[in-house]
């Protein structure tokens, strides 16, 4: 079980307590590796580099970002709602197996350099992930983890977001972007089999 963090002791644990003691090291793992896994979606590798992932698709750069950027701000709004009404790990679960397989489409359409299909599959998985894993993994960790595990999560999601920050444009050069949203979706496939399997719900706990 996955233990939901105690207000009488979240400042006073030490970093090998929280990562060490089997009262808090399933909470910790469990929250670091889903922090992780939010940017193994490749949700930055898209919202930052949009204009190299689609450049010479026949729809400008600046269109596709346009509605990357719309499409984001209303699913963020309409996965607020969700979360009023849903519990954390149901939406997790659906809508991470849903990014994973607007993400293996998204690798085929690349391959066949479809615009329309690959246009379609982002957006859809830019309101998955909004509806999803942009929220609940922050909302999560802060119900599960104490200050200091948190502290190691984030810093493990800002550092995998520098990574495929370096690393995408050096993979372009040399890959088909094909491969690069395949290899999101696995980890996202990955990912989905992890929330089924050690994300407990948390949804009306204390």
């Amino acid at each position: 079980m996955v233990t939901v963090k105690d207000e009488s002791g979240k400042d006073d644990k030490t970093y090998s307590v929280i990562c060490y003691s089997p009262k808090y090291r399933r909470a910790t793992l469990v929250g670091c590796i889903l922090s992780v896994l939010q940017q193994l979606t490749g949700i930055n590798a898209i919202m930052f580099y949009s204009n190299i992932l689609f450049k010479g698709l026949s729809m400008t750069n600046t269109s596709v970002t346009f509605l990357i950027g719309i499409v984001n701000f209303l699913a963020t709004l309409i996965g607020l709602t969700f979360l009023a009404c849903a519990g954390r790990k149901t939406l997790m679960f659906w809508f991470s197996g849903a990014m994973s397989i607007t993400l293996l489409l998204l690798s085929f359409f690349a391959f066949q350099r479809d615009t329309i299909g690959m246009v379609t599959c982002v957006l859809l998985f830019i309101a998955f992930f909004e509806f999803s894993s942009g929220p609940i993994v922050w909302l999560y960790m802060s119900e599960i983890m104490t200050d200091k595990a948190q502290s190691i999560g984030t810093f493990l999601n800002w550092f995998m977001s520098l990574v495929i920050s370096l690393a995408i444009p050096q993979l372009v050069k040399h890959y088909s972007i094909g491969y690069i949203f395949l290899s999101f979706g696995i980890f996202t496939v990955l990912g989905t089999v992890f929330i089924g399997i050690f994300m407990k719900e948390t949804m009306g706990k204390t």
